[in-house]
């Protein structure tokens, strides 16, 4: 961690910090997957596969799930029938959608090695400072946008990307370059919410390396405001081959990860590059864990509560893991335009390639042109046609 990472940390626990936080992130404002206002009422079942004159496959796709995702085949025109599971390892799948979100079974979110590239941005759908144009989306016709899939795109130009997940806790440890080796950062504390939701903790990570950590927190139970009992410390360790280990606060051991319950899973993937710490939901595990900060340890030491903080309620500020992705960076949407709360397509179209390590492997032209395709939100329809390869 850097002194300016260190020091906004330090500013983040005054009141004028708390202050602002009312106008600033965290998981509450961060995804349409919340909105009340366009909830599914009964979306019916994903329908076959419609191809039109010009060759463009249409599939609408009930995705109206909050918590699980739908896995679609490009290459066969439909829905897959996979549990979460079996999509771990499968490499039928091309992209997998939930409400809004679409992912790509490549990098961090698939077996697969799928990836994804932006070849119509529909820069006129927005203003210069990047704002959504409400006229330009609201008069677009989606049979004239049709025409965006059919162009010859030279895809050798075009710039391909994977899913990569990213931790909300970060700047836990210390590296040292002449050892090799690394160590917790002790100077600074976090906020935990459990699994549950609704039980809190402030954590301190007293020992980091290859092998386990050494943890440090007291608790703040669901219903509560304040901390209360005493603190609990416990070390976790990984077994041989492993690099997965799951800590649980509540019973203050490890825990098997693919249980549900777990606080935080410690990852140390060395021929990954991979050295992580994942809280209970966003990106692992089924529960509504999340995290706060970093904050100064010996400013953390003095909090009374994980939820108020000078008056001021921090409960919804914290943030949990995400996945980002072509389709996240480079939004298909917009949202609340001209205060209707209605999602509105601007109908970039992306590539895809359903195998980036093979040369000459399958590509499609995809679009979203609805998200009420099944006449509720979170059914969005997919347009996409297979693009001609060198010599076709």
């Amino acid at each position: 961690m850097n002194a300016l990472t260190k020091e906004m940390g330090k500013w983040l626990i005054t009141s004028v910090a708390l202050a602002g936080l009312t106008a600033c992130g965290g998981d509450s404002d961060s995804s349409l997957e919340d909105v009340t206002d366009v909830v599914d009422t009964g979306t019916t079942d994903t329908t076959d596969q419609v191809v039109d004159s010009q060759g463009v496959t249409s599939l609408k796709v009930n995705a109206a799930s909050y918590t699980d995702w739908v896995f679609v085949s490009l290459t066969e025109g439909k829905v897959l029938e996979l549990t979460a599971e079996e999509a771990e390892t499968s490499t039928d799948w091309q992209l997998a959608l939930r409400r809004t979100a679409i992912k790509v079974n490549g990098g961090d979110s698939g077996s697969g090695n799928v990836s994804v590239a932006l070849a119509d941005a529909q820069d006129d759908f927005y203003n210069g400072d990047g704002s959504a144009n409400p006229s330009v989306f609201m008069n677009a016709d989606a049979d004239i946008e049709e025409a965006a899939l059919l162009v010859a795109y030279d895809t050798s130009t075009l710039s391909y990307v994977q899913d990569s997940n990213e931790p909300a806790l970060t700047d836990w440890y210390v590296y040292d370059f002449m050892t090799h080796q690394i160590s917790a950062d002790t100077s600074v504390g976090y906020l935990i919410r459990h699994a549950d939701g609704a039980t809190y903790s402030k954590l301190f990570i007293d020992a980091a390396s290859y092998t386990g950590m050494t943890v440090r927190y007291e608790t703040q139970a669901a219903g509560t405001s304040q901390f209360a009992g005493d603190e609990e410390t416990f070390s976790v360790e990984f077994g041989e081959d492993e690099t997965l280990v799951c800590l649980d606060f509540d019973t203050v051991q490890s825990m098997d990860c693919a249980a549900d319950g777990w606080e935080l899973q410690y990852e140390v993937d060395l021929s990954a590059r991979a050295i992580n710490l994942w809280t209970n939901g966003g990106v692992f595990g089924t529960g509504n864990g999340a995290v706060f900060g970093a904050i100064d340890a010996e400013a953390l030491a003095g909090y009374t509560s994980a939820t108020v903080i000078n008056t001021a309620n921090i409960a919804s500020h914290y943030s949990q893991d995400s996945s980002t992705g072509l389709f996240a960076e480079q939004s298909w949407y917009a949202y609340n335009l001209g205060g209707n709360h209605k999602l509105w397509p601007n109908f970039r179209t992306y590539v895809v390639n359903t195998d980036s390590s093979t040369e000459g492997s399958t590509q499609f032209a995809l679009q979203i042109s609805n998200y009420y395709s099944l006449e509720d939100s979170g059914s969005p329809e997919l347009r996409f046609i297979e693009l001609a390869t060198d010599g076709e």
